[in-house]
């Protein structure tokens, strides 16, 4: 996959996927998977452009809210789904100011898409007001046909960035995970050695935490993997207990589970 952040990067033909694709959940899977089948129908490159932040830094700072993944995590993610060209763009004052007519322009002169796929609630152009309705129009104008994903739901609830978040900070891995399609992964440094315990300090990166609680997670370092029962013991802090003769020297990986006791 090609990783654009310099705009630099142009199309003959494409399908292009819009969205901050935050988590990319299972509702995100579905529409990257309704782009990948366009783009092998046309035998065109499946072009994902999205943002490099969340466009609420931006417009409202107080009112962003923490990721469910890295740039680098959302990356990986994207080009296991199929994705051809993961197109960054900044979020600055020219994006945000700009007609959402103006945006779609941009993309039809760059990417000459024969279909642009969102979701049912995707908003664009200033203050949001391009909709799936309005991209349809302009796409019968512009020569592209919109594909709109539909709301997904799982058990009942919609499958959504905010869902996850909100699961994750009442300290339900499970639901989280459920509605991911995979654990929430975090990363974690050694801290310290406790005596049989080692304490775990997971850097703030910008991601959502989790509260302070008993979890049953997965612990990865480069060469193994091994179920822990991790205590969060304040932010950014946690303890577990590893196979004797355990010896971490890298960064590990902390998929979550499940929640088995959690302070709220």
């Amino acid at each position: 996959m090609q990783t654009v952040l310099d705009g630099r990067y142009a199309a003959d033909r494409s399908v292009v996927a819009l969205g901050m694709f935050d988590g990319v959940h299972i509702g995100h899977q579905v529409l990257l998977k309704k782009g990948r089948a366009l783009a092998d129908r046309e035998g065109v490159p499946l072009v994902a452009c999205t943002f490099m932040d969340h466009p609420l830094r931006l417009v409202a700072p107080d009112r962003c809210p923490p990721m469910l993944t890295t740039f680098d995590e959302r990356v990986r993610l994207m080009e296991n789904l199929g994705v051809d060209v993961l197109y960054a763009m900044p979020f600055d004052r020219s994006v945000m100011d700009m007609p959402p007519e103006d945006y779609v322009g941009h993309l039809t002169r760059q990417f000459h898409p024969t279909d642009v796929v969102c979701g049912y609630n995707h908003t664009f152009g200033r203050r949001g007001e391009g909709t799936p309705a309005l991209l349809a129009a302009l796409g019968g104008a512009l020569g592209f046909a919109a594909a709109v994903v539909p709301k997904i739901t799982l058990n009942g609830q919609e499958v959504s960035s905010t869902a996850i978040r909100g699961w994750l900070r009442q300290g339900d891995a499970a639901r989280a995970r459920a509605l991911l399609g995979r654990p929430y992964l975090r990363q974690a440094a050694v801290a310290a050695r406790r005596g049989g315990r080692w304490e775990l300090f997971m850097p703030p990166n910008g991601k959502q935490d989790v509260p302070r609680g008993s979890y049953r997670t997965l612990c990865s370092d480069s060469e193994h993997t091994w179920p822990v029962l991790l205590h969060v013991e304040r932010e950014g802090r946690a303890l577990c207990s590893l196979p004797a003769g355990t010896s971490l020297h890298d960064e590990l990986d902390i998929r979550f589970l499940k929640g088995l006791s959690v302070e709220n």
